[in-house]
């Protein structure tokens, strides 16, 4: 009985330890990895691809959207790393929900910040993740498991999630998309996105 239950809570460690294996190794081969993106592929392939690069970050994924509206279009380089990001964001989300709840609880007591968040999202779910998502520089997998431990409803996450992350994925996608050719645009989208993104900063302040 209590080899079953070692064995059992060493399953989700065994998956961390796959992930970072796997992550250091993208992280090696990262440059082959952007040559083979920059040539374009299927959408099918280019979808897999971005949805590795959400799951193991080896560079900035604004830099991937960017890249993928170059290779794919503005409007399906930005439509495969929105999926993308949604795939990735629900597992990490899951994972800290229902395989490693206590140790995401564990990890947010030990990060005020993070644990402030957390209990704001609690009270309004729905807002707080939406400007989670609009704010730059605020890490998206401590997001993720943040929502996972404070129990936020599934449907919640997914909905707001997706509608939060619309903005930043547009503006890198026409980014990547117009920048050699319109860089006036390019420029323009940049802005309108960094006046949204303050915005919510000023009432997220005056809250």
């Amino acid at each position: 009985m209590r080899t079953l239950k070692n064995e059992s809570s060493m399953r989700p460690w065994l998956a961390v330890l796959v992930y970072v294996m796997v992550l250091g190794a993208a992280f090696m081969y990262r440059h082959p990895i952007l040559d083979w993106l920059e040539r374009g592929h299927p959408p099918l392939l280019g979808l897999a691809a971005a949805i590795a690069l959400a799951l193991f970050p080896i560079m900035p994924y604004k830099a991937v959207i960017a890249l993928f509206g170059y290779a794919y279009g503005s409007l399906v380089g930005g439509l495969l790393c929105w999926l993308a990001t949604t795939v990735s964001s629900t597992a990490f989300y899951a994972f800290a929900r229902w395989l490693l709840r206590s140790r995401a609880e564990a990890w947010l007591e030990k990060r005020p910040r993070v644990q402030r968040w957390s209990d704001a999202a609690r009270r309004r779910p729905f807002a707080s993740l939406v400007a989670a998502r609009l704010l730059p520089f605020i890490p998206q997998i401590a997001v993720n498991v943040s929502a996972g431990a404070a129990g936020i409803p599934f449907v919640t996450f997914l909905v707001a999630s997706g509608i939060g992350k619309l903005p930043a994925i547009a503006a890198f996608a026409l980014l990547g998309g117009t920048a050699r050719q319109h860089p006036g645009t390019a420029a323009a989208v940049l802005a309108l996105y960094a006046a949204a993104a303050g915005a919510v900063i000023l009432s997220l302040r005056r809250q």
